[in-house]
């Protein structure tokens, strides 16, 4: 959008947020692979006994959530970003000097609130402030920094552990997030449009105070009371157990059908470049296609893409499974943040996406229990696969009711009509 000349603030916000999920949301989520075997060679811990951290760090990611939410409402932002940022820093940081298992559960806290507070939350609170239309896509390009940062991190931090160790290769993480994001903090980001003199993309003009409007929605207390509320939680759930179920598992499954390994290595890598895709369709499709066409799609991408894992020892399925794998993977990503708003508006949006994030480390985290339990009742694969074509379907079905059921307010900050005037226009 173009104000007198000049490019929206707002995209600031979009590159500014790219870039936390790039730095912040990616090392800790994609790269851990990486560390495992040089850390519990050179120490001498088991590797479950080291991947318990990243457990330690999804409950601390749950603790924060609704409390990052809350704090990002009542601090400056600029003071509150600094701090999470920080917190993430530290946290590399820790990791670089420990020397017992202790020390690294303990800097997986600091670790866990530093994923939620300082990226999980912000981003999608930042992106729903500054933006009513296009909302989902700058959705989806905000959130596709976390695939974005795991395919350019991922052979810079293989090369420093390579060249240089472990230890160096978390302290070089730890100080680029502070390096990098600290000014972005301080100097880029801004809460809400009102602070720059602006409104929202969509509205009729960018001068008015936002603050003269008002935020439309219900209050998180509201939205707590709310059975819609409850059911998207409950589908987020299921779509965290659809979502990563296949995803721990990819690697024993596909040898168990005798995939390749030429075969088994382009899915990896394919599968990463797809997430990233998925996001940016699946944010444009919101904006463009509504609501629960949308969702159809996204679950019908996860249903369709366990048919082709069937015969993924073939390499055609076996790649449409990753194109429609990273359309189903937005179940998790862009849709919490997006429903989030349009089903109970921008009012206190960080509070109650606070409570929506529990449920998606909450996912994430009972899902190796899950579909451990399912796997050991037969000892093979097949039926989780069907399991979880079931589950994609009920989690369409939850996300429908969701969406139906939904608190009554005016939610005329999604009517593309009134967004036509030339000030709202990219």
């Amino acid at each position: 959008m173009k104000e007198k000349g000049k490019v929206f603030y707002g995209w600031w916000i979009v590159a500014a947020t790219f870039l936390i999920m790039t730095l912040i949301y990616a090392p800790i989520a994609n790269l851990v692979s990486l560390f495992i075997l040089p850390v519990t060679k050179e120490l001498g811990f088991g590797p479950s006994q080291f991947m318990l951290y990243f457990t330690i760090m999804a409950l601390a990611a749950m603790a924060v959530g609704p409390i990052a939410g809350r704090l990002m409402r009542k601090m400056d932002v600029r003071v509150y970003l600094t701090l999470f940022i920080l917190i993430a820093s530290a946290a590399f940081v820790g990791f670089s000097f420990s020397t017992k298992l202790i020390h690294f559960y303990l800097f997986a806290i600091l670790m866990g609130a530093g994923m939620a507070g300082g990226a999980m939350i912000p981003a999608s609170v930042l992106i729903t402030n500054w933006f009513n239309k296009k909302r989902g896509l700058c959705l989806g390009i905000a959130l596709s920094g976390s695939g974005f940062g795991g395919v350019i991190l991922s052979p810079l931090v293989n090369w420093l552990i390579t060249a240089y160790g472990w230890r160096s290769a978390y302290l070089v993480l730890g100080i680029l997030i502070a390096a990098v994001l600290v000014p972005l903090a301080v100097f880029v980001i801004r809460l809400n449009p009102a602070d720059k003199g602006l409104s929202p993309l969509s509205e009729e003009t960018t001068l008015i105070s936002a603050q003269k409007k008002g935020l439309t929605g219900t209050t998180q207390g509201e939205a707590l009371k709310s059975l819609s509320f409850w059911t998207l939680c409950l589908a987020i759930l299921v779509g965290g157990l659809v979502v990563n179920a296949m995803l721990i598992n990819l690697a024993p499954y596909l040898a168990s059908i005798g995939t390749t390994a030429k075969t088994a290595a382009l899915l990896l890598s394919l599968g990463s470049g797809m997430v990233i895709v998925g996001k940016l369709v699946v944010g444009r499709l919101f904006d463009k296609l509504g609501l629960v066409t949308t969702l159809f799609i996204i679950s019908a991408g996860s249903l369709v893409s366990f048919l082709f894992l069937m015969k993924a020892n073939i390499v055609l399925p076996a790649i449409l499974y990753t194109v429609f794998s990273g359309i189903g993977s937005t179940a998790v990503t862009v849709t919490p943040a997006y429903m989030t708003g349009a089903l109970f508006g921008e009012k206190e949006f960080g509070g109650k996406y606070g409570v929506v994030a529990i449920f998606i480390s909450l996912g994430a985290a009972i899902t190796p229990i899950v579909s451990g339990a399912i796997y050991n009742i037969s000892h093979s694969y097949d039926s989780l696969l069907t399991v979880l074509m079931v589950l994609s379907i009920v989690q369409f079905g939850l996300f429908f009711i969701a969406a139906k059921i939904k608190p009554k307010f005016d939610l005329n900050t999604f009517n593309d009509d009134r967004a036509k005037s030339e000030g709202a226009l990219l």
